[in-house]
């Protein structure tokens, strides 16, 4: 229907609308509610034209939009937050959580590790409140908290069966994420070129899981500087070396920059080429430019090595940073709190 109307899909997200016809107007559609985004005559234009084919509800400026709340200062930084989520939060575990202040989620080099089968496990009501707990983070690092992504991570892994002790982390971790609702996802999108640019740091945690040996990687992806995409993930199989780990995490977090490529092309907006990825692994970089097979890697599946048809086609460019920088560094472990802030702080702030 809205094809009626000059708006064509997104090849890469068939939920995502353009119209090209004169003006440029992006349709963002989440099951009934709409976000249009395009100068103000236009979108009033649209929205008389949709009114002619459906009951359109005018709520004006963004604000609100699939639970997220959206704040404007006055510099024009945008800060996303969830203050409904946050209030099912605090009505289902206000009373649980205790009254220490926690500097972090979790305690730095913190891992769940799955239950022996002679521990005691929590009751089953219990074990419910901790799913429904997990599950109300995982919706806050999907949308507004991606500081919180790996601690959450680690607490998904035991929803069948926690003890006692992986329901004290999750206190401390709903006691963090309350402490500090006032937090949100920073937008402050800035164009320093005639194109806009595409950038992703990418960070992996050699056998990070204690338990099964997988490694763990975690991304994040910013356009114009602004964070857009975010991953903290295990490997689905053990890596044999940390130079494999971070080969890996690169091919992972290529897949999440070339579905925003498309999506922003189907826009008709030129992104700079090649577009930058930060690693702190010099034989991850040397691994996705040599094409030969050397003792240590010939194992590698092949499956990976996309990456090096992407670099050589100059669409990407795989670039050193030290660990220190790397922003994604706590996409994989629970770092110490000087660290967690320092990369917490590009990510999520307040007005």
């Amino acid at each position: 229907m809205l094809q009626k109307f000059d708006f064509e899909p997104s090849l890469a997200d068939p939920c995502f609308f353009i119209k090209k016809d004169g003006d440029l107007a992006m349709n963002s559609i989440y099951v009934d509610d709409g976000c249009i985004v395009g100068d103000p005559a236009t979108i009033n234009k649209i929205i008389q034209e949709l009114g002619t084919c459906f009951t359109v509800k005018r709520l004006g400026p963004l604000k609100n939009y699939v639970g997220c709340h959206f704040d404007e200062s006055k510099n024009g930084t945008i800060i996303v937050t969830q203050p409904k989520l946050f209030a099912s939060l605090k009505k289902k575990f206000g009373k649980l959580v205790d009254n220490a202040e926690y500097a972090t989620p979790a305690a730095p080099r913190f891992t769940i590790v799955r239950h022996e089968k002679d521990v005691i496990k929590i009751s089953d009501s219990k074990q419910k409140d901790y799913r429904s707990g997990v599950g109300m983070l995982l919706y806050l690092v999907k949308y507004s908290r991606p500081d919180l992504a790996n601690i959450t991570r680690e607490l998904s892994k035991v929803m069948d069966g926690a003890t006692k002790a992986h329901w004290k982390a999750l206190i401390r971790a709903i006691s963090y994420a309350l402490s500090t609702e006032e937090k949100g996802l920073i937008l402050k999108p800035k164009r320093l070129e005639e194109s806009l640019v595409l950038r992703g740091v990418s960070d992996s945690e050699y056998g990070g899981d204690r338990e099964t040996r997988h490694s763990v990687f975690g991304y994040i992806v910013y356009f114009c500087g602004a964070p857009i995409a975010w991953k903290s993930k295990a490997m689905r199989s053990v890596t044999l070396l940390s130079t494999e780990a971070e080969y890996v995490a690169i091919s992972e977090i290529t897949k999440e920059i070339i579905f925003a490529k498309q999506v922003i092309e189907t826009a008709n907006i030129d992104i700079k080429l090649p577009i930058e990825i930060q690693v702190d692994n010099v034989g991850a970089i040397y691994l996705t430019q040599n094409y030969t097979t050397g003792q240590n890697t010939k194992h590698v599946d092949i499956c990976y090595h996309f990456v090096r048809e992407l670099i050589e086609d100059k669409v990407l460019q795989v670039n050193f940073i030290r660990s220190e920088e790397n922003d994604s560094d706590i996409m994989t472990k629970n770092t110490t709190q000087e660290l967690f802030e320092k990369h917490q702080n590009k990510l999520v702030g307040n007005n």
